[in-house]
């Protein structure tokens, strides 16, 4: 039976000897200085002369380290918004490389499969899954920047879990819900995907990421389509580079290597978590990161659920279109500019913020731009933005669905329609509460093909009771009495809901 002498007993040529002196030093104070050279020493390791065996086990202190510099790196990007500067986009980058290059050693390891039979350390099964979870954190990094999934990811997850079924042995214990459990690991791979993760947040992601950590088993792979009453699946061809694809947007081909994927049990499973926490039911109680429970936490999980118990489609047939378009962008600005007019020319740093932006195709319900010209800041999923196509027309009023940016100059964003104009107003909630301030916030118009009621667009958490005083115009002495009749849209950044007026005001 082959076995692996301890690090000590192996003989290092010089490039190992570096590497090994290297990976026995502490991690640096500044992460991004370790990942560099974390870069470098993987390099090193590449272009030494080594056994198999030897290679394996100073590989699994690179997977070590690079997973702990991931989670402090990734850390910072949760807190990013687009565009990201030059610094930071070099560094996911590199995380996302790093990643790739460690999965890349573990497929090498694979590659012996008569050594990894006979060893006591390693299976080719948790093999396979230290890859996949290689490509899971390169995906999740790669989503966080709403830059494109590396290139050949999928296929390489796709073989990788063949590869970990092919080596099961059916007397070998599994446990459920163990971390390095490779199919676990490959459906969580596809449960993020078909979330679709370009239209949330980078904080939303990382939670989305942690949720999937622990529940991702409840995901249903099957070798063909399940049954009509099951609800909503997913088609994924194995032999190709392409994740997870539901067929009201593209029919299966009848050939291929194909898979089916449900993601039903997995949305009901959250649903009944959403409504425990909604009870105030403890985030830990129930197996969740207490982000969960937090700002914008339950907002993003019944997106998440939403998308998993019924794939998005197009409602509305899209046009092409080619103008320019300038755009406002934050609730804040928004506010500013509705409230105060626009600027001159040469105005003082703080006026509201323009920038331009292509239309590239629209339809009744928003935009698809691309940025063109200005220096944009603060852009996330679910954030506010207006747009107007030109000076005398009037401010729409949209949310960012999703976003797009594979470099620094180049940004794209989908944008959903919630009015074609709006109202610069402060709500004042009547929560009891003495000491409570104004809240800026925008007035939507009842629009027949939106909405019924009038709405409000104001930053997420305002809302803190059913009724509220609205107090509007030049001298603020216009105030209104609402009562609210439904929360129609929440995400990270804003909250959505139509009201009525009082009809009976205290």
């Amino acid at each position: 039976m082959a076995h692996t002498p301890p690090l000590r007993q192996i003989r290092p040529s010089d490039d190992v000897a570096h590497v090994l002196d290297w990976l026995a030093s502490p991690i640096t104070e500044d992460p991004a200085q370790d990942l560099a050279q974390l870069g470098g020493e993987l390099a090193a390791l590449g272009r030494a002369r080594l056994e198999d065996a030897h290679y394996h086990r100073i590989l699994d202190l690179f997977y070590d380290r690079a997973h702990r510099l991931s989670q402090a790196l990734k850390a910072r990007f949760t807190e990013a918004c687009l565009p990201l500067g030059k610094e930071l986009r070099a560094m996911a980058a590199l995380l996302i490389a790093v990643h790739e290059s460690v999965a890349a050693g573990y497929e090498r390891v694979l590659l012996d499969a008569d050594r990894l039979a006979h060893s006591k350390r390693r299976n080719a099964g948790s093999v396979a899954a230290r890859a996949l979870r290689c490509l899971a954190e390169a995906l999740e990094t790669s989503c966080m920047v709403a830059g494109p999934p590396p290139s050949d990811l999928w296929r390489r997850a796709h073989t990788l879990a063949k590869s970990a079924r092919s080596f099961f042995e059916p007397t070998a214990t599994v446990i459920p819900g163990l971390s390095l459990d490779a199919e676990k690991i490959y459906k969580g791979l596809l449960a993020l995907a078909a979330a679709q993760p370009e239209g949330f947040s980078p904080g939303d992601i990382a939670l989305a990421s942690e949720y999937l950590a622990q529940f991702s088993a409840a995901v249903n792979l099957l070798p063909s389509p399940p049954p009509k009453e099951e609800g909503s699946w997913y088609w994924v061809d194995s032999s190709r580079d392409m994740g997870p694809v539901p067929p009201n947007r593209r029919i299966p081909p009848d050939h291929g290597d194909l898979l089916y994927c449900s993601f039903q049990l997995l949305a009901r499973l959250l649903s009944e978590q959403v409504s425990a926490l909604e009870s105030g039911m403890p985030a830990g109680n129930l197996r969740l990161p207490e982000r969960a429970a937090g700002h914008g936490g339950i907002a993003a999980l019944k997106r998440l659920q939403a998308h998993w118990a019924h794939p998005p489609h197009r409602q509305h047939p899209r046009r092409h279109n080619n103008f320019r378009a300038q755009v406002c962008v934050g609730l804040t600005e928004l506010w500013q500019l509705l409230e105060k007019g626009e600027a001159p020319e040469g105005a003082e740093v703080g006026a509201p913020h323009m920038t331009e932006w292509m239309v590239i195709n629209e339809s009744p319900s928003g935009y698809a731009v691309m940025h063109v010209a200005g220096e944009v800041e603060g852009l996330v999923p679910g954030s506010a933005i207006a747009l107007r196509p030109a000076p005398d027309r009037p401010w729409s009023i949209c949310i960012v669905r999703w976003m797009k940016s594979e470099n620094q100059e180049h940004i794209e964003l989908g944008l959903e329609l919630v009015a074609p104009a709006a109202r610069s107003v402060q709500l004042m909630f009547r929560n009891g509460d003495p000491g409570q301030l104004p809240t800026p916030g925008l007035l939507l118009p009842a629009v027949p093909a939106l909405r019924e009621h009038p709405a409000l667009l104001a930053p997420s958490g305002a809302y803190s009771a059913r009724r509220f005083f609205i107090v509007s115009g030049e001298d603020k002495t216009h105030i209104m009495q609402g009562r609210l009749l439904s929360l129609d849209l929440q995400t990270g950044a804003v909250e959505l809901f139509q009201f009525e007026s009082d009809p009976y005001p205290m």
